[in-house]
């Protein structure tokens, strides 16, 4: 069946009110386009995104020095220590895929409201074995958040609003950095068993580099029941929103169904199931005290939010929570 849905690039280097009804208009019906022209800083992407490729290559005890902590959100994922599609209620084997994640780290001038809040701003755990990955990260890191302010005020425009309209919202915003290795596959997946399970994102918006050449990302379309793959563009960023975002639109824009199949599934593919893939996903989030509720502009004479308001902070951790993978 032919998809019903396209996902757009779009380029960035115009004016910001022609972008932002480019955007509105993606938004409503795909949930996901690519950017180029942005501005990220190339030298400083590939430095972060080479670190990344070191760590996953070192020796799993050096990996496992810096594991997360029972119940962190920072450090190591080893191996199927996720399962996204448990963030949708599904019951699937751990996805086969291994991640490092860093946070915002410690802000001092920050006084968490809650424990779960003072666990998104927590120090960051670096590899001895590798000293170069903190200095890069934190590069890019500050490279994906300049991005991310940059895109919240174009869609502030695409939903016609103030540019700066979500700034008060953000400017305490609990993001992380990921990079995840879905190495080599050697053995037959378990049924079901994806590189990452069908899930949606959390928060407002996710920045992703893929690797070049290196399929696999798809995207659900509702209208066909089919899915559709997003080739990785040389020098594009693959955007897309989050549930918080879909609902502080009140579904005006979508929060798009994805997964990452493994690489024989892959539609068109010539890899071999062995094939490795890395990307690096950068998770933006509003402030964790922000109530969002149904933005002035989503909604129509006569109509009611789809929602309640949901403090920000809680909802993202309520996600998180649901993803982690059963121990066996």
């Amino acid at each position: 069946m032919t998809p019903s849905i396209a996902v757009p690039t779009i380029s960035l280097d115009r004016d910001p009110q022609v972008v932002g009804r480019e955007f509105d208009e993606t938004l409503r019906t795909v949930g996901f386009f690519q950017v180029v022209d942005h501005g990220v800083d190339p030298a400083v992407a590939d430095a972060a995104w080479n670190a990344a490729r070191a760590f996953f290559d070192l020796p799993l005890d050096d990996k496992l020095a810096v594991e997360r902590p029972a119940g962190g959100l920072y450090g190591y994922f080893p191996m199927r220590s996720e399962s996204l599609a448990a963030s949708r209620g599904e019951a699937t084997p751990g996805d086969l895929k291994e991640s490092f994640n860093m946070g915002p780290g410690i802000r001092p001038s920050l006084s968490p409201v809650d424990e779960t809040e003072a666990a998104l701003f927590t120090a960051n755990v670096w590899p001895a074995a590798l000293p170069e990955l903190q200095q890069t990260w934190q590069a890019y890191y500050a490279e994906m958040s300049a991005l991310a302010d940059r895109l919240m005020r174009v869609f502030a425009l695409g939903l016609d609003l103030p540019a700066d309209f979500f700034t008060p919202h953000i400017d305490a915003s609990p993001s992380a950095l990921r990079a995840i290795n879905y190495p080599e596959q050697t053995h037959a997946p378990e049924p079901g068993q994806l590189r990452a399970g069908a899930h949606t994102d959390y928060g407002t918006l996710t920045i992703l580099r893929q690797e070049a050449g290196r399929a696999g990302l798809e995207v659900h379309d509702a209208a066909t029941d089919s899915w559709v793959p997003i080739p990785p563009t040389d020098g594009a960023l693959v955007i897309n929103i989050g549930d918080l975002m879909a609902r502080w639109t009140n579904d005006r824009w979508t929060s798009t169904l994805h997964r990452v199949v493994n690489p024989d599934a892959a539609p068109g593919s010539t890899a071999s199931a062995s094939q490795r893939r890395q990307s690096m996903p950068f998770f933006h989030n509003a402030n964790y005290s922000t109530t969002v509720e149904c933005l002035p502009s989503c909604l129509a004479a006569g109509e009611l939010p789809r929602y309640e308001p949901v403090m920000a902070g809680p909802h993202l951790a309520g996600k998180s929570t649901k993803s982690v993978a059963p121990t066996a």
